[in-house]
């Protein structure tokens, strides 16, 4: 029986979020349904974390104990054959039996994507928010300077928890131009409380489109409050990384740089400005 570290892709559209639900389809229900095709006799698989419904991932981690005979190769192959489409499995290797995806993960990082369109465009929407206008970037990158550091985030989101802790340490919260009119936020933290990063989003966006001070982040984190409820719609978010200390270096452990889609842009270009 050897203890199994799994680096899991969903297009978070058709489900419920990540973990099983009651009656509700769920990615963790639908992994878990692959596995037990192959012979996995276990409980529940152990997550990194929780995905909102409609969220996607390019580096969701998650591990079980299994007696297989096979190589990784081989579990990685047999799994993606008995999964949709729309759910894969990138990455297989055994680990310790100690090793716990949630608590032994260092970082987490995300992103989001908005772009700029006056109709919807269907091969972007399923993974980005359309604006008609697109928000200044050189406001929005200002704001979220102010994340950065140890922080009480309780403006932005809850603890899953009614004891827990809503303090977290964000190394990196930065917006780029990746093409012409699509932008993407990428923000790296210890831990994220729920919706954390779609009520960043939302502030950021409301602050580039000047609907917002630039004051707003600031005023959240020493106040506790921004007066902002609203969420970013969860189509825009990824879940790129989850870090471990047996990582090598970020390029090497990030399975996916590029955004679903972000290919569809006139001449093939992408920018980086």
């Amino acid at each position: 029986m050897a203890h199994y570290k799994l680096i899991i892709a969903y297009d978070g559209t058709a489900y419920h979020g990540f973990q099983r639900q009651a009656n509700k389809t769920s990615v963790q229900l639908v992994l878990e349904t692959a596995l037990r095709q192959l012979g996995w006799q276990g409980r529940a698989v152990l997550p990194s974390g929780r995905t909102d419904s409609g969220v996607h991932a390019l580096g969701q981690v998650i591990s079980f104990n299994l007696d297989w005979k096979h190589g990784d190769g081989a579990l990685r192959n047999a799994l993606n054959a008995g999964l949709p489409a729309d759910i894969s499995v990138r990455q297989v290797s055994q680990v310790d039996p100690a090793f716990h995806p949630r608590y032994d993960a260092l970082s987490r990082t995300y992103r989001y994507a908005i772009y700029r369109s006056e109709a919807r465009n269907p091969l972007l929407d399923r993974f980005a928010w359309r604006q008609t206008s697109l928000p200044a970037l050189e406001g929005m990158n200002k704001a979220a300077a102010e994340l950065i550091g140890v922080h009480d985030f309780s403006a932005f989101g809850k603890a899953l928890h009614a004891e827990g802790t809503t303090v977290r340490r964000v190394d990196q919260a930065e917006w780029r131009l990746q093409a012409p009119e699509l932008l993407t936020f990428t923000i790296s933290a210890n831990a994220f409380l729920y919706h954390m990063v779609r009520r960043i989003v939302h502030c950021l966006v409301l602050i580039g489109l000047e609907k917002q001070p630039l004051t707003l982040i600031r005023q959240g984190l020493e106040s506790g409050s921004t007066g902002i409820v609203d969420l970013a719609p969860a189509r825009g978010l990824t879940l790129m990384q989850v870090r471990y200390g047996d990582d090598i270096n970020e390029e090497e452990s990030l399975p996916g740089q590029s955004l679903p889609g972000s290919w569809y842009f006139e001449n093939g270009e992408s920018y980086s400005g």
